[in-house]
Order: structure tokens, then sequence, then C-alpha cells
């Protein structure tokens, strides 16, 4: 009797997943928003207004961790401070619409949520009513996935200019099984006892219908060995008992160059 084991060789296909254009709108729209509120408000600009910048940056360093940063450093220039959170705000917002410099806006919006949540919402709790966190990780995550390649300035730059590539992250990839192909059919004999009672139609019959339930699983190579096993057993029921460690070791044979062939 011959047992043929045949293992398969898998391809994969890549996936691209670039769904980040509801949360690249959100966050460019969001800071493009914020940063024309700030520069059209007069009273941001104003020391004599409950508004102004200086007086929002006191509040903000009580109990804050970066407290003396904020009372040393900002308070002291709360107007230069100010104008460069506001234009900052703009271009980030700008950069993340257009896809120009998607990355280094991301990290920036990052940067400054971030200082936001040490100061304006660190006070907030639970942590999660402060919505700078949030931004933070809405920030992060366009920063590691960066723009898509087809819809951004970055993507047309790194196109023509292979120093600029940087600037394009590559897409979020899933591997996943979509064919399988045999590669090589391996044979193994397993003698049998003189004294065993085989019907050759009925072997016949069962290699088909095992021939046919291999069909169903050709991208399963584990399924595959198991029913070569059952294959195996089934038709050795016609051999004699004394004959098992025989069998038994071409399986074991089968087995072998199953797992050195993959």
């Amino acid at each position: 009797m011959v047992v043929r084991s045949q293992t398969k060789g898998a391809s994969s296909s890549l996936v691209s997943l670039s769904f980040i254009w509801p949360l690249r709108l959100f966050m460019g729209v969001t800071f493009l928003y914020a940063g024309f509120q700030h520069l059209t408000d007069p009273a941001y600009f104003d020391p004599s207004k409950a508004g102004y910048i200086g007086h929002l940056i006191s509040q903000y360093a009580v109990g804050s961790p970066i407290h003396d940063f904020l009372v040393g450093t900002v308070a002291a220039n709360a107007v230069s401070f100010g104008w460069m959170v506001a234009v900052g705000e703009v271009l980030v917002g700008i950069a993340t619409l257009t896809g120009f410099l998607f990355r280094v806006a991301a990290l920036a919006g990052l940067i400054l949520n971030f200082t936001f949540f040490l100061s304006a919402t660190w006070n907030a709790f639970p942590f999660y009513f402060g919505s700078d966190i949030v931004f933070v990780m809405g920030w992060l995550t366009l920063l590691l996935t960066g723009p898509q390649t087809k819809q951004s300035i970055d993507g047309v730059l790194a196109s023509r200019f292979h120093s600029l590539a940087w600037l394009v992250a590559a897409p979020m990839q899933v591997r996943g099984v979509v064919t399988s192909e045999p590669t090589q059919s391996i044979a193994v004999s397993i003698p049998l006892a003189k004294r065993a009672n085989l019907y050759p139609n009925q072997v016949l019959e069962v290699n088909k219908a095992f021939d046919r339930i291999k069909q169903q699983f050709v991208s399963h190579r584990e399924t595959v060995t198991i029913l070569e096993f059952v294959r195996a057993l089934i038709i050795s029921l016609g051999v004699d008992r004394s004959d098992t460690p025989r069998l038994i070791n071409g399986i074991q044979a089968i087995v072998d160059r199953h797992g050195v062939t993959e």
C-alpha cells in the first residue's frame, strides 16, 4: 500500500488599511477652528480682559506638574506663547488636512495637546473627562500611520523625491492566506503483513473519498496531515495486529517528511 502526502505552499496577500480620514478630518478641522478662534478673540492678547492668555496660564498652573515652567517661563511671555499656540494650531490644522509634513504636524499637535493635558485639563477627574488626553491618542495614531500616500502632498513629494520617502509611512498590513499551491508529492511505502486481508476495490474507494475531502482543506496543512493519518488507519484495518509497529513507523515517516518540507 502506498500512502501519499502532499505539502502545500501558501501565498499571502497584503491588505492595506488606510481608513484614517475621519480622524484626520476631525483633528485638522478642530485645530484649524481653535487657532482662528484664538487669533480673532480680542481678549486673548489683552491683559485687561478676563480671557487674557496670561490669566489662563496662571489658572492652569495651579496643581499642575509643570507649575514652575508655566509660571516662570510661559506666564512671563504670555503674549508670545499665545501667538505661538494660535498660529501653531492653524498650521497644524492645515498640514493635517492637506497632508503636507503630515507626520511633523501630528508630532507638533501631540506635544501641544500633551502640554495642555499637563496644565489645562490636569485637574480633570476622572482623567477621561479632559479632552486633551484623547487628542494625544488621536495624534499618536496619525503619527504612527502617516497620511494616505495618494491623498496627501507628502505622498506626491515622496513619489518624486526618494529622499523624502520618510514623509509617508508604510501602510498597515494584514496578512491572510488566499490560495494554496501544491509543491511536492511525497510517497511513503508501508509494507503490509502477508496475512492482511485487503480488498483493492475498497482501498480505492477510501482513497477517492479522502481525496475529495482533502480538496476542502487544501489551505490547512495541519488538517491535511490529520486526514492522511485517518486515511492510513482506515486502510490499515485490514492489517494484522502484529504488523502495527511497521504501520506506525510508516506514518511517522510521513510526519517527518511533511515537517521537513514546511
